[in-house]
């Protein structure tokens, strides 16, 4: 009899064993699985904003890139605050012309008849769009001073050659 408990006992032993591992087994195949499926479906329903330090803006080269592609007319509205805008001093890497190019190129009603009575000064300003930073455009302010001081006259020219209403502009 006792042999016959022992053999019992040991085929229970043997039997919880197996079902034992059995259970580990399965719960180690099954267990990574559903947890994946529980995590990866947690990330769909979450929106977070990006921190502000992972978006830098785009570079100079996306931004003269794509401001290449913007028509005269384009570049005017981003000038007048049509698109969202903001304006500020731009730099000589900035601009496709130079400040004499500025003066010399185009014409401008104060100088078709007496061009050698003033002297001039230029500014460039850069208008860039406010929502992603992407396009701009570039401006000069062109100032012609009669030589003797008694008349100053302002002019706001686009690259492209575009007079522009001085009224229209947001930054004066």
């Amino acid at each position: 009899m006792k042999t016959k408990r022992r053999r019992t006992i040991s085929y229970i032993i043997s039997a919880l064993a197996l079902l034992f591992t059995g259970a580990v087994v399965a719960a180690t195949l099954i267990l990574p699985g559903v947890l994946m499926k529980r995590e990866s479906s947690s990330d769909y329903d979450a929106v977070t904003p990006v921190p502000a330090e992972y978006y830098s803006g785009p570079s100079d080269a996306v931004v003269k890139n794509a401001s290449r592609q913007l028509t005269e007319e384009q570049r005017v509205n981003l000038i007048y605050g049509e698109w969202e805008s903001s304006i500020s001093p731009a730099s000589e890497e900035d601009c496709s012309l130079s400040e004499y190019d500025v003066v010399t190129t185009f014409t401008y009603p104060v100088v078709s008849r007496y061009q050698k009575w003033y002297t001039w000064d230029a500014t460039p300003y850069k208008a860039v769009d406010t929502t992603f930073q992407t396009y701009a455009a570039i401006f000069w302010k062109v100032t012609f001073t009669k030589f003797d001081g008694t008349e100053v006259h302002d002019y706001y020219i686009t690259e492209g050659g575009t007079l522009l209403d001085e009224t229209k502009i947001p930054f004066k």
